[in-house]
């Protein structure tokens, strides 16, 4: 949420800077995390089903 606040703030500097024309500074955008691949090919999780997930909620 922080890196599209932050990407706003920036597009909106840009639009209404005092700039020459043509001469809008270009500002650096937020540092996104990447996607991790640890899902392993042709294996897929068994879904769960309702009463599963609360059992496992439930346990204490």
């Amino acid at each position: 949420m922080s890196a599209d606040l932050f990407d706003a703030i920036n597009q909106n500097t840009r639009a209404t800077g005092q700039w020459g024309k043509g001469k809008a500074p270009k500002l650096p955008e937020y540092p996104r995390p990447k996607a991790k691949k640890t899902e392993k090919p042709g294996k897929s999780p068994k879904p769960r089903t309702v009463a599963e997930i609360y059992k496992h909620f439930q346990r204490r």
